[in-house]
């Protein structure tokens, strides 16, 4: 059962990837439209800021989760190296369960801000809606959690092999 876990988790992880990388390099594409069409034809294109702040959610949110399962997120090491080895392990659980508390936030607080933008809708996109945007927000949340689980649960001597 923990075989096929990670395997869901290795995909979850793919397509976080994915959407983060193609976000950057959509976000990236209209933004030097959006300078080219400005200074240099003169006119300034109404649609690559709303699309680009759309892009930017995704990114982000996809993202953290992606480079939480990597392991390649910030982490301040300066004071949890100074720790004596009985403390660093009291320290990881509380760390695990302070990300927990951050998952379940954003799962339930990024829901409701989705319920609440859903019918918004983007003054140059009227078919773009506010809440699908944020939606990011609470799967994002949800993905890290399911990340925090494996880490946790199935693969318990990542965290501790880093502190030795």
């Amino acid at each position: 059962m923990t075989q096929g876990y990670v395997k869901v988790m290795d995909v979850l992880y793919r397509i976080c990837v994915i959407i983060s990388g193609t976000a950057l390099a959509i976000m990236s594409a209209i933004i030097s439209w959006g300078v080219f069409t400005r200074y240099v034809l003169g006119v300034g294109s109404f649609w690559p800021e709303p699309i680009s702040i759309f892009l930017a959610i995704q990114m982000t949110f996809y993202g953290a989760a992606a480079c939480y399962r990597a392991d390649k997120h910030i982490q301040l090491r300066m004071f949890t190296d100074l720790l004596p080895q009985a403390l660093k392990k009291w320290q990881i659980r509380l760390v695990d369960l302070l990300m927990a508390s951050i998952c379940l936030f954003m799962v339930a607080y990024g829901a409701s801000l989705v319920k609440t933008t859903y019918f918004q809708a983007y003054p140059e996109f009227q078919y773009i809606r506010v809440g699908v945007a944020y939606s990011a927000i609470p799967i994002a949340g949800l993905i890290t959690l399911l990340f925090l689980i494996e880490k946790v649960f199935i693969k318990p001597t990542t965290a501790t092999a880093k502190e030795g």
